[in-house]
């Protein structure tokens, strides 16, 4: 007879393989494995132009272990979405190969009509002779201004306001088309 630890377990290994199903449905392929994919993503985000806008936006690329790395449970605070609690879930070895994109602190584009900004991980796994790339986003905060407070940090005055959002499909599509161009010219 089932338990109640198992029926949740089960229920949460099945939306674990619903969410792993997902990732592959939008994953992007590369001829390189994982290991020389991250070094290639790396490398592409080192070469950004300074003058460009996208050295804003993806400033910097930690790989996975990193000293500046998140730790897993920096990363599961709340709120953290589904697709980032799987990711949570894999062993180390399995993200070993994994890539932190992340823009300047105080950088927002615009994404669907709002001030948007997010980190971005970069999951590789082996497919073949090649990698597949699944995109997450981290942390999706949006700008909504700045505000007046009394009792503020440094006391009163205007304070930016930053609330969490939904992940952007425009910023991932974005994010991919760079990862796109960058890797097919080092292939």
């Amino acid at each position: 007879m089932p338990t109640m630890h198992s029926l949740a377990k089960w229920r949460w290994s099945a939306a674990f393989c619903g969410l792993l199903q997902a990732w592959q449905a939008a994953a992007l392929t590369i001829a390189l494995p994982p290991s020389e994919a991250q070094q290639a993503i790396l490398r592409a985000v080192r070469q950004i132009a300074p003058q460009r806008e996208e050295h804003r936006r993806y400033r910097m690329a930690l790989p996975f272990g990193a000293p500046l790395f998140p730790p897993a449970a920096d990363l599961a605070l709340p709120p953290a979405t589904p697709a980032l609690s799987g990711w949570l879930a894999l062993p180390a070895t399995q993200r070993r190969h994994d890539v932190l994109i992340t823009p300047d602190i105080d950088y927002y584009w615009k994404a669907e009509g709002r001030q948007f900004s997010c980190q971005f991980i970069i999951h590789l796994e082996a497919d073949g002779a090649g990698s597949r790339l699944s995109l997450l986003q981290v942390r999706p905060t949006e700008y909504a201004g700045k505000h007046f407070e009394l009792l503020g940090r440094t006391g009163p005055g205007r304070y930016v306001k930053l609330l969490p959002t939904a992940p952007s499909a425009q910023a991932e599509a974005e994010l991919r088309a760079f990862l796109t161009s960058a890797l097919t010219r080092q292939q």
